[in-house]
């Protein structure tokens, strides 16, 4: 695994999917390569943003709209008991039945997602997150604006709710721990949601 710091510039950097698409490029081209990266934007104005990005490949291709500014291995080490800060900024929401009645493929009702926006609810879905994973010791809970994207100039715009979770948690089972920091947690992924950063307490 690796952590880079990456800078962002021009337009991209106003489009949470087109940051996507610039992160992308820092990488060698592999036609059988999935998404196999997380990134989180941190301090942004309107044609800049650094953003900080995990990946199992290392990026090796600056471009004119992604530079990478700094590169490390990360040794994904834990230990059970052990305890750590983190850092979480994701997306948290439920399943509810689509209201106009519409039916998915299989004449189910068709499922939306919507977000939590009470803390009680945010609590409760991050706690679900780390059931049986860590035990949280002590949970900051902050809305962040809207990220707000385009896919195309024809495509209306989507709006997409997150919330920071900060706080210090002990690990119960270090390897489910390392699955939550490689895969992410919850959606909104590709939109720079649910990387996990953790740090000594």
């Amino acid at each position: 695994m690796y952590l880079s710091k990456v800078m962002i510039s021009g337009t991209a950097c106003r489009n949470p999917y087109e940051i996507h698409r610039a992160l992308w490029k820092l990488f060698h081209e592999d036609a059988e390569a999935e998404r196999d990266f997380l990134f989180r934007v941190g301090q942004s104005e309107r044609n800049s943003a650094e953003v900080l990005l995990q990946s199992f490949r290392k990026p090796e291709i600056s471009v004119e709209t992604a530079r990478i500014l700094g590169c490390k291995e990360y040794p994904l080490t834990l230990q059970e008991g052990q305890r750590l800060r983190f850092l979480l900024v994701a997306n948290p929401i439920k399943m509810i039945n689509d209201e106009g009645g519409r039916k998915n493929a299989s004449g189910e009702p068709k499922k939306c997602r919507v977000p939590l926006v009470k803390e009680e609810d945010q609590r409760a879905w991050i706690e679900r997150k780390f059931l049986d994973v860590a035990q949280l010791e002590n949970l900051v809970i902050d809305p962040v604006f809207p990220l707000r994207f385009r896919k195309s100039k024809e495509d209306r715009a989507g709006k997409i709710q997150q919330v920071s979770f900060q706080g210090a948690l002990s690990v119960q089972n270090p390897e489910s721990m390392i699955s939550l920091i490689k895969t992410g947690i919850g959606p909104a992924k590709a939109f720079g949601c649910g990387l996990l950063s953790l740090s000594r307490a």
